[in-house]
């Protein structure tokens, strides 16, 4: 079973951070970052919150070992 870390970036925002989805913000610490298996649905359920919050233009993405393996829409 592999991990990643989910990644977020907001409206304005320069650059992706780690995201904690239970906050809903941002971290600085990678000990606070959400980790979640890549399967489709954990898939599903990152782009429907990245629909829900289409007016701060979310954009999460899913990383391992700096890699980019999925990103929403």
């Amino acid at each position: 079973m592999e991990w990643y870390i989910v990644y977020a970036k907001f409206d304005g925002c320069k650059s992706f951070r780690a995201f904690d989805v239970n906050e809903g913000r941002q971290v600085g610490n990678l000990i606070y970052a959400t980790l979640v298996e890549n399967t489709e649905e954990t898939q599903n359920k990152l782009q429907q919150l990245a629909d829900l919050n289409k007016e701060y233009h979310l954009v999460l993405q899913l990383r391992r070992n700096g890699r980019v393996r999925f990103q929403t829409k």
